[in-house]
């Protein structure tokens, strides 16, 4: 599993998925069978955790904790499934799920802990199709654009995006997504351009612009303009309730 499961994972159970998001995600809970593992076991040692640790001491023997929920979790899931020889039979690569959840619910601990908030918390994209559009000819790289962007190869996609963008430049979806990576690349000040220019005007993507200027922001470690531009997405914005956890995370 990679982090960006695990933080798919948070976001699902804090409610702060969209309505798409989260068909998505129900419905890959059903098809991928290690996905589904995954998440039910990071469930329950987040429900533990929130139960053992709580907030008092915040940091103090954290680490001790979290390896003693994890290991009596598994401990527990060993002895249901084989009763007898749990030691000759342990599954390794349940163990190599229990130490991938353990690091991320640390690192996610951590940062509620002590009130930071990193991008990388936030920047769980929309899933995208391109090839919905009107291709004008343009079907396969529409196809490869979506691929790329989708599977976070961030490199191939922006360079996808800059095709499409020298035969439609003016494309305010092709603009917003190829600030997007240009972000996720950090090249920021490309990408901050493009989305002040999107906030400014009136399409659909104006307060998603805002949204992510902020996390370009956040990603440079710029809190006090990240925080400025938090306030300034309306409450009506799909983003809105993402905004305000973030700016809890800044106070």
């Amino acid at each position: 599993m990679e982090e960006q499961d695990y933080i798919l994972f948070e976001n699902y159970l804090a409610g702060d998925l969209s309505a798409d998001q989260i068909l998505d995600f129900e419905n890959r809970l059903n098809t991928d069978q290690n996905f589904k593992q995954a998440f039910t076991i990071y469930k329950q040692l987040s429900t533990n955790l929130e139960h053992e640790i709580g907030n008092k001491n915040k940091n103090s023997d954290f680490k001790a904790n979290l390896d003693g929920i994890s290991h009596k979790y598994f401990t527990k899931l060993e002895d249901q499934e084989h009763p007898i020889a749990v030691k000759k039979s342990f599954n390794f690569y349940k163990l190599a799920i229990a130490a991938s959840i353990a690091l991320v619910m640390g690192f996610f601990a951590y940062n509620q802990f002590s009130g930071g908030a990193n991008y990388s918390d936030f920047n769980t994209h929309d899933t995208v199709d391109f090839s919905v559009r009107d291709a004008d000819g343009n079907i396969g790289l529409l196809i490869k654009t979506t691929k790329a962007f989708n599977n976070k190869d961030y490199k191939k996609a922006k360079a996808y995006l800059e095709e499409l963008l020298q035969d439609d430049p003016d494309n305010v979806e092709y603009n917003f997504y190829y600030a997007i990576t240009n972000i996720e690349l950090d090249e920021f000040a490309k990408a901050e351009t493009i989305l002040d220019d999107i906030s400014q005007g009136s399409s659909a993507y104006n307060n998603k612009a805002k949204w992510y200027l902020a996390l370009s922001k956040l990603k440079q470690e710029k809190e006090p303009e990240c925080k400025a531009i938090l306030l300034t997405i309306p409450k009506d914005a799909d983003d809105y309730n993402q905004a305000l956890k973030l700016l809890n995370k800044l106070e």
